[in-house]
């Protein structure tokens, strides 16, 4: 005991002789917080009182209140690991302003335990924006750790061990209806805090579902190790962890990573209890390996614009006329032999479904003129993905591609399709206004009864709803009752909302739809999709 003992101690010497050295600001502190030693450049940082000296005071008057979680996270989390850093902590400072350093913290155990804090001035945030971090829990979104983790595993050159965990927590919900939503906004800012703190640098953790987060971090053992803290983050609230890490050691380029990490965190947020470490690192050798070819056939596809359009009618329930085509996708080539669902889903789970939205809204636009000048001008549906909106890398060139041609823009609909990965609801609520006013008209596709379609309903001015297939394919059903479905019809009249009907098969399903009010139908009842749009009856 008296060597390690030992050991600490000129680790300890090390930190100290380091920290002068490279530190702006020093201090040590006891168990509690309260400072024992300050050196440097202390009068920086503020705690409001006249003293000079911080000495005697608690750590905790000089750290921004929005920070001091942070602060309680690496005081439990530097027990364990020994030496943390850097993290970025805000402090206070002397004119009424706070200001943010990059805190180094050494651990001493025993009886009269010691934490030794350096602390220094150094560009913040990483390369990371605003638009990809939570304002309130400091959590990178998903898109955003997605790219400070690619960037970050593909320049690791120093031969050290970098490993990825993904974490879902179990509860937040429950919390939320018993202590209400300050009490659990509270709680994910607590566990956000232990995420970052345990994170490469301290700002390597991000949200990536509902109730999944992941970070990266340099020792295996971290994964489990914050499984276990974050049941602990508040006594009143009981939650479950589920953690898997990745060891993430493989050379790669970044645009690979990024596809493969998109991929592997896409399969533990469908199901995380199906899947463990060695899985996780399978999965993702595998994907590094072998399905990197299908990425890189689907990037050759995208560039070179080689997929087909085929187009299916929408057709007016009260004339029976064409209003307007979807485009739907069809692929040959390396990508022959999966259905458009497999590779569409493929695009989403390695993040270059963005991408491919606007290769298809480009091909659609395209197509549009070449008929108006060949004078059989047509209305087109085109998909957008909500994790396009939600994307900070495609976002803009996507609203480009579509405001550079006003020329076409009201032959064009944007039917808004997995709506779900759409996080920042005000923003993208602002792009669609946005193509509006060019003349862009706006479907929101698989509308149903539930809370979270009436939520986009609100969120979003759309001109268009397309009402999930399941309600026409229910009608078929002994005993069915309609209650839903003219629920859906009368709210969408009375917002001035046009209405369609997919899955149509049969003229009994196509005559209910009008007779309930419903404007529009699609379905194999209208016509398969086809390689030529169908423009008359």
């Amino acid at each position: 005991m008296s060597a390690i003992i030992d050991e600490l101690r000129k680790e300890r010497e090390r930190f100290v002789a380091f920290a002068f050295a490279a530190a702006e600001i020093f201090f040590e502190v006891d168990r509690d917080g309260k400072i024992l030693f300050e050196g440097g450049a202390v009068e920086k940082v503020s705690s409001g009182k006249q003293s000079q000296s911080h000495v005697g005071n608690s750590i905790y008057d000089l750290i921004d209140d929005d920070d001091r979680d942070v602060f309680i996270a690496l005081k439990m989390h530097l027990e364990h690991k020994g030496r943390l850093g850097p993290i970025p902590l805000r402090f206070k400072g002397t004119q009424g302003y706070n200001f943010a350093l990059r805190l180094f913290g050494l651990h001493m155990p025993g009886q009269n335990s010691r934490t030794f804090l350096a602390l220094r001035s150094a560009p913040l945030g990483g390369g990371v924006g605003e638009q990809s971090m939570d304002k309130e829990t400091g959590l990178l979104t998903r898109e955003g750790f997605l790219d400070l983790a690619s960037s970050t595993m593909a320049d690791k050159n120093d031969g050290s061990n970098l490993y990825m965990t993904a974490v879902e927590v179990e509860g937040l919900e429950e919390a939320q209806k018993k202590f209400g939503p300050k009490f659990a906004r509270n709680l994910l800012k607590k566990m956000a805090a232990h995420l970052k703190t345990i994170s490469l640098d301290g700002q390597m953790a991000g949200q990536i579902g509902d109730n999944q987060f992941a970070f990266l971090h340099r020792t295996q053992g971290d994964g489990e190790y914050i499984g276990e803290s974050l049941k602990k983050v508040d006594d009143k609230v009981s939650v479950k962890t589920s953690v898997a890490t990745v060891a993430a050691n493989k050379e790669m380029s970044e645009d690979q990573i990024l596809r493969t990490l998109s991929y592997v965190l896409t399969k533990f947020c469908e199901n995380s209890n199906a899947v463990d470490f060695d899985q996780l690192t399978a999965a993702y050798d595998t994907m590094a390996e072998e399905a990197q070819t299908k990425v890189t056939s689907m990037r050759s596809m995208i560039e070179s614009g080689s997929f087909k359009m085929a187009f299916q009618p929408v057709m007016s329930l009260k004339n029976g006329e064409v209003h307007h085509n979807e485009v739907l996708s069809r692929f040959e080539g390396q990508l022959d032999g999966k259905t458009p669902r497999d590779i569409i889903g493929f695009a989403e789970e390695v993040g270059m479904i963005e991408e491919f939205d606007i290769a298809l809204c480009k091909k659609a636009i395209d197509y549009v003129r070449k008929m108006k000048r060949l004078g059989e001008p047509l209305t087109l549906a085109v998909n957008l993905s909500g994790r396009t909106l939600e994307s900070g890398r495609f976002v803009d060139e996507f609203v480009k591609v579509l405001t550079q041609a006003k020329d076409v823009s009201r032959d064009i609909m944007l039917e808004l399709t997995e709506t779900k990965a759409i996080k920042n609801m005000e923003r993208a609520e602002a792009i669609l206004n946005d193509l509006k006013a060019v003349n862009y008209q706006v479907c929101l596709d698989d509308f149903g009864a539930g809370a979270s379609g009436y939520h986009y309903l609100r969120a979003f001015n759309v001109d268009y709803v397309k009402i999930d297939g399941a309600y026409v394919r229910d009608m078929n059903a002994p005993g069915y009752k309609p209650t839903f479905l003219l629920s859906i019809v009368r709210l969408c009249r009375d917002l001035n909302i046009k209405t369609i009907g997919e899955h149509v098969e049969t003229r009994f399903q196509a005559d209910f739809l009008k007779s309930l009010g419903v404007d529009f139908g699609q379905g194999y009842h209208f016509g398969k999709p086809d390689f030529s749009p169908k423009t008359s009856n």
